[in-house]
């Protein structure tokens, strides 16, 4: 590994540069991306503890982003190494960036130098082939790599290689795991709105205020953009009831909905749900507040 380190930091032609080749042999120069979103673009995250319907939701706010004129180029992400996204969308398991990151590894397990640089120059070429394009919006699966070793220069590398392809697009949405910390490592440093989906018990509220704790320790979003949804939910909700220290402002609530849950045990992909079904119609509602505040 200590090989591929020191291939990797010979393409680095400065701390804040990163340098790779496209196939073509041209090379392809780009500073590394901000740790905050560049003006014009909004990072999305969704995250939540298991079994809250966190990507449900996050499958019918794609839905209502694709319908939106002022999301512009939208890129979904399936962080969850589950791959709970792909499915809910109808979306493709592979090709995906763990894909990817097993290549880099083998490639550096091989002690071929040359391959090792011939990979690293092609790999911003790699991740946009992971990338699989609809007419609404374009889609790309994290996946799960089978060596649970710690690369700190490939994963580094890989991180930079998809910070410039989130580059790319107007609208980023991204399906997380309970909390932001595979994001952050692995997808963006950094992100513009984070919303935490619970089902409202005492649970699911210490598991959001642990992930509102998590972002604010590490600065990864701003503490006035940490947003909550309630799903699955019976009749009224009581807002009041909520203010707890920790707790972010309640951005949306979500009805418990038999339509949506016969979709979901059916595997049919939640964005075929009609508009007037009344989950994806709150969340409708949830993404006009959310992008509302982002404007301002």
């Amino acid at each position: 590994m200590a090989v591929l380190g020191k291939t990797l930091s010979d393409l680095m032609m400065s701390p804040t540069v990163h340098f790779h080749h496209l196939p073509n042999g041209e090379p392809h120069v780009h500073e590394k991306v901000s740790a905050k979103s560049h003006p014009g673009r909004r990072v999305i995250a969704i995250c939540g503890k298991g079994g809250v319907g966190k990507t449900a939701f996050s499958a019918m706010a794609a839905h209502a982003l694709m319908h939106r004129e002022d999301t512009g180029r939208l890129l979904v992400i399936d962080a969850d190494p589950a791959f709970g996204l792909a499915f809910a969308l109808g979306m493709p398991t592979e090709p995906n960036i763990a894909t990817v990151r097993e290549a880099l590894l083998s490639a550096a397990r091989s002690g071929d130098i040359e391959a090792e640089q011939d990979m690293a120059r092609e790999l911003d070429y790699m991740v946009f082939e992971s990338l699989v394009e609809t007419d609404g919006f374009a889609f790309l699966a994290m996946g799960r790599s089978r060596d649970l070793g710690c690369y700190c220069a490939v994963n580094d590398l890989l991180r930079d290689a998809v910070e410039l392809l989130v580059g790319e697009f107007d609208t980023v949405l991204i399906d997380g795991e309970a909390g932001l910390e595979q994001i952050n490592r692995q997808v963006v440093a950094s992100v513009d709105d984070l919303i935490v989906v619970s089902d409202g018990s005492l649970r699911g509220l210490k598991t959001v205020t642990s992930v509102v704790e998590l972002a604010h320790e590490h600065e990864l979003v701003p503490q006035d953009r940490i947003h909550l949804v309630l799903n699955r939910q019976d009749g009224e909700v009581d807002a009041a009831a909520l203010q707890g220290e920790g707790v972010p402002e309640l951005l949306g609530a979500i009805p418990a909905d038999a339509e949506l849950a016969a979709y979901d045990r059916a595997g049919e992909p939640l964005t075929k749900l009609p508009h007037e079904n009344a989950a994806a119609h709150a969340v409708w509602h949830v993404i006009d507040h959310l992008m509302f505040k982002s404007a301002f």
